[in-house]
């Protein structure tokens, strides 16, 4: 007997609505412009590769690698595609983002519940996630609340406003919806693609794997556990042992010299909990409890319970030993993916009980259901496409992820400049960061908030590099990996803070000679005075900096 053409066109309609929101929520939460913040990083080995201006003779460039699978796609995109397609990557990760989220809504309020009121769910997934919501609220409050539902501690967080290779992480949560609906192999598959992407991923993924296969045992399926972990450790095994040749120490004294320098130097927002650990991070940690004590006696609770509880063991564990290695495994990581799901489960709890009364989204969007069924699907939809167009007037119109414009007169007169062989000293300021407690997110803030924020990254020439495809000295933002280049950079930095300093103070002899045995040619520096050093000759008097060429 064939179905119901009704039912057919019912199913029809609601898989429409489904994707339509979905892609609103993508437009909702809105994205920043290429090259954005850590985009400056981990695009410079891609484009390198695909000969974007003079990369490849960038120090930086030259160094190893962590992420070459995403350099690969930056790469092949690069060479082959129209750089819209970046945007295009990061809205199909938000897309699958969105959809794992209405999945475990519908694990978490019931089949039946999700049916009836799924619209209202996704509304206020939306709203939480959307860029006009976080843009009131920086402008209102003066900080991104929004933000703390949706990122982990230690400013981590899987879906942020670019494509990165840290975005993959929505994987893990795609594996968690998986795992709910019984797709085990499919999750182990996510949880593997994740880490091949971003490392980083391998421990959150080994705790989240020891939830699934806790949860499988419980339920006496030994077998299926024994064999998704070994999938998992199959396909993860390459990456383990091609970081580990990549990045083993070079010395004892290097390894350790050099986890010290990112630990206390660069990325401690991240790496060292009496930082990140304040009274916000604090309540994220009780959401996530709230979230566990919201699915207690489902197997949700022991997906979710087991890494959890792994992530607050080891970073006890490394809060008693200090130890700086385990810091930078932060085990803490985990947090990004469990926060934003707590906030699911959470608002699906909410919407279970505070929803319509049963049967009114019977139907959603059907010509048979009951009419206040299409009214409430109406207004969803409406809030859903306002909050849509919202994010998208935000993202394209600067409204934020702000920049310095002061800097595009340079940026516009390097990149048509700068020819091969040619290296750029500009200005380098080192932040105070372990003065900092707390972790923030500025991409929402206006330009001059950002700018003058002690606690956020300094964004000056951030995106030199990949704006002006000229090879850079160093800057503060964009980091190597490797052991020993960590040190030059730590080192490189400190130079130019040096030369900055000569220059500014007249005495600049020294620093000149020690530049070019360096093999920078050009120095910006902000405008000001003309520079009275016969070696330098201005090339370029810009409004807000001024380019110096070493004369031979």
């Amino acid at each position: 007997m064939s179905a119901d053409p009704s039912a057919k066109r019912r199913r029809a309609w609601t898989i429409v609505m489904i994707v339509s929101g979905t892609a609103a929520f993508a437009l909702a939460y809105g994205q920043a412009p290429l090259y954005y913040s850590n985009q400056n990083q981990y695009f410079l080995h891609g484009l390198a590769a695909a000969g974007e201006g003079s990369l490849r003779e960038d120090w930086l460039a030259g160094t190893a690698d962590p992420t070459p699978l995403f350099s690969s796609l930056v790469a092949g995109t690069a060479r082959l595609l129209h750089p819209w397609a970046f945007h295009v990557y990061q809205a199909l990760l938000q897309v699958a983002y969105g959809l794992a989220m209405l999945g475990l809504f519908s694990v978490v309020a019931g089949p039946s519940t999700a049916v009836q009121r799924w619209p209202i769910f996704l509304l206020g997934l939306v709203l939480i996630h959307s860029a006009l919501l976080r843009t009131l609220s920086c402008r209102i409050f003066g900080l991104d609340y929004p933000w703390y539902a949706q990122s982990g501690v230690a400013g981590q967080y899987v879906l942020g406003p670019m494509l990165q290779p840290s975005v993959f992480g929505v994987l893990l949560v795609v594996a968690i919806w998986l795992f709910a609906r019984g797709q085990h192999f499919a999750a182990a598959i996510c949880v593997a693609l994740a880490a091949l992407e971003h490392f980083t991923y391998a421990l959150p993924g080994a705790f989240l794997t020891a939830g699934f296969i806790a949860a499988l045992a419980i339920q006496g399926r030994v077998r299926r556990a024994a064999a998704l972990a070994g999938l998992t450790l199959a396909m993860v095994s390459p990456a383990a042992l091609f970081q580990w040749l990549r990045f083993q120490p070079t010395t004892p004294a290097s390894f350790a010299q050099a986890q010290a320098v990112l630990v206390n130097l660069r990325i401690p927002h991240h790496a060292r909990v009496d930082q990140w650990l304040d009274l916000i991070a604090g309540l994220q940690i009780a959401w996530v409890v709230l979230g566990l004590v919201l699915v207690w006696r489902t197997p949700l609770f022991v997906v979710l319970g087991v890494p959890a509880a792994l992530a607050a063991a080891m970073t006890i564990v490394q809060v008693v030993t200090g130890s700086d290695a385990l810091a930078l495994l932060f085990p803490w990581r985990i947090s990004a993916v469990l926060v934003p799901v707590a906030t699911t489960i959470v608002l699906s709890r909410l919407v279970g009980i505070w929803g319509t009364p049963p049967g009114v989204l019977e139907t959603t969007g059907s010509p048979r259901g009951d009419p206040h069924s299409n009214y409430l699907s109406a207004l969803c939809g409406t809030l859903c496409a306002l909050l849509a167009g919202a994010g998208l007037w935000i993202s394209i119109g600067g409204f934020a992820f702000g920049s310095r414009d002061e800097e595009r007169e340079l940026l516009d007169y390097v990149r048509g400049a700068h020819k091969p062989g040619e290296t750029y000293l500009i200005p380098v300021r080192v932040p105070d960061l372990s003065q900092i407690r707390g972790s923030k997110s500025g991409d929402f803030q206006p330009v001059a908030a950002r700018k003058s924020d002690q606690g956020l990254i300094p964004i000056d020439l951030q995106r030199f590099r990949l704006a002006t495809g000229a090879p850079t000295f160093v800057d503060f933002k964009s980091i190597p990996y490797k052991d020993v280049d960590v040190i030059e950079w730590r080192d490189r930095l400190k130079l130019a803070e040096k030369w900055y300093a000569e220059i500014a103070a007249d005495k600049s002899d020294s620093a000149i000679r020690e530049m070019s045995r360096e093999g920078i040619t050009h120095v910006v520096v902000p405008a000001g005075p003309p520079l009275d050093e016969p070696v330098l000759e201005m090339v370029h008097a810009g409004s807000y900096y001024h380019v110096y060429r070493l004369r031979k």
